[in-house]
């Protein structure tokens, strides 16, 4: 099957079907003495990552949907080779293009009991030259331990400077809501979707009493999730991050979410999207990295 190299000790071929009784999708499984994944190859996304201490880091929507083309609902989306909708061409998909398509998984690694890395890449190819005119590749690099890990590499490979904007689009569980919390980012100004992108000041920690969309750019390294579980969140060459719920009346009306399942979840996402999207010039590669972690004491 396109896509797929021989499995390792740790990292196992399964499907949709198998995991979630919805046919449609081939997957990876991965199970080593830190963590227990999912992998769907569509996208490189990887949907589920579990300590084996119970905690789960990522949020998989109950009602996602597993169809070849379709976005699936929840873990961490690849939005590129644009985040959000494509102002240039609003009819264009949005998020870009690679979170739907297939990835090919070109290496396994294990050097410990206790980490299983797996390198995806992706090409574009001819058809993706209508949406996005310029010739690109790009490399996940997911490493999985008692963290979730992940590098991702961009190059151009067109003869002419090329704008990426981009997110890795991180769904996280939370067991109320109202008492889930992101701090890391007071005193900002961000760009409230709910607000035609009006940009306000961040007073204190972002609380969700409803709907949340916003974009803050230039941010420190570092936020947290507070709340059940914990989390942090770091990253290298991510100046952006998203913070994102869909409140009640949006959540009922997503065929892939439903009627309070939004009282599960938060997005707090980093990339580099807006003001500080990437312009990569001739033959030129980018890197980032983003780690994200159960919050300890330590």
């Amino acid at each position: 099957m396109q896509g797929i190299i021989n499995p390792s000790q740790t990292v196992s071929l399964t499907s949709s079907a198998d995991c979630y009784d919805k046919p449609g999708l081939p997957l990876l499984q991965i199970s080593n003495q830190s963590c227990d994944a999912i992998i769907a190859l569509q996208g490189a996304q990887l949907l589920e990552f579990t300590r084996k201490d119970g905690t789960n880091l990522l949020w998989l929507s109950p009602h996602a949907i597993f169809a070849e083309g379709k976005a699936i609902r929840g873990g961490i989306p690849v939005c590129l080779p644009w985040f959000g909708i494509n102002h240039q061409d609003p009819s264009k998909p949005k998020h870009g293009f690679v979170r739907n398509q297939d990835w090919h998984l070109i290496a396994i690694h294990e050097p410990d009991t206790e980490t299983t890395e797996l390198v995806f890449a992706y090409t574009a190819c001819e058809e993706d030259l209508k949406l996005f005119p310029h010739a690109f590749s790009a490399q996940l690099t997911l490493r999985l331990s008692h963290l979730i890990d992940i590098q991702l590499q961009v190059s151009n490979h067109s003869d002419s400077d090329a704008e990426f904007s981009w997110a890795l689009h991180s769904y996280h569980p939370v067991e109320t809501l109202a008492d889930a919390g992101v701090s890391g980012l007071a005193g900002l100004n961000y760009l409230d979707n709910l607000q035609g992108l009006k940009s306000v000041n961040q007073a204190g920690d972002i609380r969700f009493h409803g709907e949340v969309d916003r974009v803050y750019e230039s941010v420190p390294t570092r936020q947290q999730i507070t709340g059940t579980p914990n989390l942090t969140i770091t990253g290298e060459n991510c100046p952006t991050a998203i913070v994102w719920n869909p409140g009640a009346a949006n959540a009922a009306a997503m065929t892939d979410v439903g009627e309070e399942i939004h009282q599960q979840f938060i997005c707090v996402e980093r990339g580099a999207a807006f003001a500080d999207s990437w312009i990569l010039g001739s033959g030129e590669s980018r890197s980032a990295r983003l780690q994200i972690a159960k919050t300890t004491s330590e």
